[in-house]
């Protein structure tokens, strides 16, 4: 009875690299680990498409990579910087305005490693310091803050956010205003302002009393805010009123946005 031959060394490694990857558990993304990585040394060595590709390729891989997400919001940002200020520049063009490209992808890098990336984030001044200088960046921080429950961070968004807008499908968007003098001043699409009621702060929510009504607490929370046909998101500051006065109806009802994008592609 003759033996089996035994297997070449050359044909026995493809079994061997396939055992290792049953071994070692999380090694099946070795390769999303390598791209991102090897992006990062491009990045840190200037060449920031190079780098914008491996970060892509580590997308593809595992979606669910923060620090890749981070890392093209960064590469993002420094490949199209200006470009916003360019004739032809189509603000309401999802796929190309590198602006909300680039908060959907930090939103998501937050929303799956807070704690590890927000920092990375804030103390960033290299890659996505033109994003920064943007008022939409600045809204986006300040959901980010409401979503983290940072000390202070509602009555703070409170304090320093004084436009909202009341955004509802077949409904008009109703523009609110918090005046310094207490007044809530309202605007519809005929620009007229009404003056609807009064607010105050209390205990880091906000009370609106009506000019015909009760008055009604409402509380500032982070929400997913879904745009470029439902595909990507970024984190919108909101109001939304709580208690007896969640059942108001108009803007009354809320909720009330504030986020990166205000009206501008409605």
């Amino acid at each position: 009875m003759h033996s089996a031959p035994m297997p070449s060394r050359r044909a026995l490694l493809p079994l061997l690299a396939c055992l290792a990857c049953l071994a070692l558990p999380g090694l099946g993304w070795a390769k999303d680990t390598d791209s991102n990585a090897l992006g990062f040394k491009a990045y840190e060595k200037g060449d920031y498409k190079k780098a914008h590709g491996l970060f892509e390729k580590a997308l593809k891989q595992n979606p669910d990579n923060a620090y890749a997400r981070l890392n093209r919001a960064r590469t993002t940002t420094l490949l199209n910087k200006g470009k916003e200020e360019k004739d032809g520049f189509e603000y309401c063009d999802y796929p190309s305005n590198w602006i909300f490209r680039a908060l959907a992808d930090l939103s998501k890098a937050v929303e799956l490693e807070r704690a590890a990336v927000l920092p990375k984030i804030d103390e960033d001044q290299k890659g996505l310091k033109a994003l920064k200088e943007r008022g939409e960046y600045l809204k986006w921080r300040k959901a980010v803050s409401l979503l983290g429950a940072e000390a202070g961070a509602a009555e703070k968004v409170l304090r320093e956010t004084p436009d909202w807008l009341y955004e509802q499908p077949a409904a008009i968007p109703v523009h609110i205003s918090l005046r310094p003098d207490k007044k809530v001043v309202t605007q519809d699409h005929t620009m007229e302002e009404t003056i609807a009621g009064q607010w105050s702060l209390k205990g880091g929510q906000l009370e609106i009393t009506p000019a015909n009504g009760k008055a009604t607490l409402w509380k500032p929370v982070a929400e997913q805010y879904y745009f470029n046909e439902g595909k990507d998101f970024f984190f919108d500051p909101q109001l939304q009123p709580v208690g007896e006065g969640a059942s108001g109806s108009g803007w009354l009802g809320g909720p009330l946005r504030a986020g990166p994008l205000l009206g501008d592609c409605s």
